[in-house]
């Protein structure tokens, strides 16, 4: 039985895959030199994906936490609004 062989096996992903996949690979290949020098070459290059991985989630990180602490100051700004609303709305009553 004869079985053809993808050489390029990025081709047999979704197409938004594959082009992710070719941006992850492009990145990867900033750190070349120092995955070829190594004597296990594949998982070098998995460690240096590996590493890019978390260079992404580490700045995703940073953004969160900035979105935070600006919900967080609008959220006590809102609060303090409603507790001077409330406090005038006591003295018009008085």
């Amino acid at each position: 039985m004869l079985f053809k062989i993808v050489d390029d096996w990025k081709q047999m992903l979704p197409p938004e895959d594959e082009t992710r996949m070719n941006t992850m690979l492009r990145n990867i290949a900033k750190h070349r030199p120092a995955y070829r020098s190594s004597n296990d070459v594949k998982t070098a290059q998995l460690w240096c994906a590996l590493l890019e991985m978390r260079k992404e989630n580490h700045l995703l990180l940073k953004k969160v936490k900035r979105l935070e602490y600006i919900f967080e100051g609008l959220a006590e700004r809102m609060k303090q609004d409603n507790d001077e609303k409330q406090i005038i709305e006591s003295l018009e009553k008085f």
